[in-house]
């Protein structure tokens, strides 16, 4: 099977598996072809920009047998789509604002504007449905008595399910192999 996301140490094995590996668009085996990196901002690397993940090709030019064309990514399991900052970041803004019940304040072990805490915020907050989707596979969510804020019962549902992990959100997109966000 395909893996979208995958630990940075096990990225090359993955790569090197994509000829034994079906198009996700056309089913075609031999066809998948390295097609580049994806870049971008990391809170960790702020030289430049860091190796995100990596594109990969679905071969259409030659003559047998050929593939779709279709392009697809693998990511590295602790970077997030559309955002500069890391799983591990992001878990930690979120326990923040759920203990602090604060984003400002949440946000200041981090290197970002106060701005991008309601961005960020906000994405969480319209994904919660579909995370609490996939959470609903693994365990039933815990008993909250004292809170009737969905961020907070979609942070405990998360630390249920994953109780073992140091990042709950790793340990999603990992096992889902499913954005996060």
């Amino acid at each position: 099977m395909l893996k979208r996301y995958v630990p940075e140490d096990e990225l090359h094995r993955a790569l090197l598996d994509l000829k034994l590996t079906a198009c996700p668009h056309c089913g075609r085996v031999g066809t998948l072809n390295l097609h580049g990196w994806l870049r971008g901002y990391d809170e960790a690397n702020t030289d430049g920009k860091a190796a995100r993940a990596r594109r990969v090709f679905c071969n259409n030019r030659r003559k047998h047998g050929s593939g779709c064309g279709g392009t697809f990514t693998i990511w590295i399991v602790d970077k997030l789509r559309r955002s500069c900052l890391g799983a591990q970041s992001l878990w930690k803004f979120l326990k923040g604002v759920v203990t602090l019940n604060n984003k400002s304040t949440a946000l200041r072990g981090l290197s970002l504007a106060p701005s991008s805490a309601y961005r960020i915020w906000n994405r969480f907050r319209h994904g919660q449905t579909k995370i609490r989707s996939f959470l609903f596979r693994i365990c039933p969510p815990p008993q909250l008595t004292n809170s009737d804020c969905p961020a907070t019962q979609t942070v405990a549902h998360l630390e249920a399910a994953f109780p073992d992990d140091g990042c709950p959100i790793v340990a999603f997109q990992k096992r889902f192999q499913s954005s996060f966000t």
